[in-house]
This record gives C-alpha cells, structure tokens and sequence, in this order.
C-alpha cells in the first residue's frame, strides 16, 4: 500500500500563512497610508499648530474651586469679564448660546464646560449666572493669577470696549488641558459650534506637545 506524502499540505499551509501574513503587512500599511494622508483639521477660528499648557490655576466659584486637573478630560470654552459688568454678560451668552448650539452632540455637550473668569468675586451673581445652564461656571481670582492666565491665553489687548456690542474673545481648552484654538469676537457661534464638533471628532489629530508662546487673540485672522 502507498504512502500518501504529507508535501502537499505541508505546501498549502506555508501558501496560507504567507497570504495571511500579506493580508496583516497590506491591512496595516492601509491604515497608516489613511493616517497620513488624512485631511488636516481645519476650523474657522484659529487653531494652534502645538497646544499652550496654562499656568497654575487658583480659581474659585459657588461650586467650590477649579484646578488645572479639573480641566483634564473635558473640552472647556474660557471667556474674560466680571459677572456684574456688559462685558461678562456678553461672554455667558456667548457661551450658552454655543453649548446649545452643540446640543445635537450629547458626549460632547456633557463634556463641554464654560468658564466666565475675572478678578470679581461677586458669589451672588455667580449662582445666578450658574442657574441658566449646568455646564456655566463663573470664577474668579487674584489680579495677578487672572493677568498671568490672560497672558498666557494671549488675551492681554483682546477685550473689547465696556460700551461696545462686541463679545469678547473665547479660548478653547482640549482634554489634555491645553489650550488648543482660539476665537475671535466677530466669529459666529454656530461656527464656533461647528468648530467644537469638528475637533471633538479628531482629537488625535491635535498636536500634543505645549508651545512656548502663542499668538495674542486681537492679533489673530478673522
């Protein structure tokens, strides 16, 4: 009786694990070719080519204080002016009327926090300002503290007249609690919305390493 030879399976499983080995080395050199050549973000406010990291943050509030690491893990729009002022009013529509705009988005609306930030401790207006929407905290801090944030954001000339209809300027922290855009007072909500939504889609694609410096708001392109 023959022997059968075993050559010919032997063969087919050498022909099966070179087209399986194919398959893996031709899946992973796609998906880094799509990684690469993948459209870069681009928004209508001005977006950082490397996040700016935040000096020590001491601010307080009627829900108690805030820390650089309570940023951590969220997306959080900064705006500057006291709650008693026109300028702070402005900033907290501003503010709820883009979280609202963002609505349509719950991970994102739940992870989205308004910051209202001056040097004005005024806890009964805070808690006032803070009943229009839970996502809305209103903080402050010492002159210097809010000065060395404002610099550090690049707000030094950015806000606007007390008498003008201009809001202020809003600055965008990402997850990593870095500031990652910035938008000027003449950009529209709904595209600052957009803006939102576009980078809470990709936030891999954000530059991870902090920048050194970072251009001032009032200077930025429209």
């Amino acid at each position: 009786m023959k022997r059968r030879s075993s050559r010919p399976l032997v063969a087919r499983l050498i022909m099966a694990l070179a087209a399986v080995g194919l398959f893996l080395v031709g899946y992973q050199w796609g998906n880094q070719f799509q990684r690469d050549h993948e459209a870069a973000l681009r928004i209508d406010g001005v977006l950082l080519h490397a996040p700016t990291a935040l000096p020590e943050l001491d601010l307080h509030g009627p829900q108690g204080p805030v820390a650089n690491a309570d940023l951590r893990g969220h997306w959080s729009l900064i705006a500057f002016g006291s709650p008693g002022s026109a300028i702070g009013h402005r900033g907290a529509a501003r503010l709820i009327e883009i979280a609202n705009r963002v609505a349509d988005q719950p991970d994102l609306r739940k992870d989205l926090r308004l910051l209202l930030i001056s040097a004005d401790d005024a806890p009964g207006l805070a808690r006032d300002f803070e009943q229009l929407t839970p996502n809305l905290r209103v903080l402050s801090t010492e002159s210097q503290a809010l000065s060395d944030l404002r610099d550090a954001l690049g707000a030094g000339r950015a806000q606007p007249a007390e008498e003008g209809t201009t809001p202020p300027p809003l600055f965008l922290i990402g997850p990593q609690a870095h500031l990652v855009a910035l938008f000027t007072g003449a950009q529209p909500a709904a595209s600052i919305a957009d803006d939102l939504k576009t980078l809470a889609a990709r936030p891999e694609a954000l530059a991870s390493e902090p920048a050194l410096n970072v251009p001032e708001a009032s200077d930025a392109p429209l």
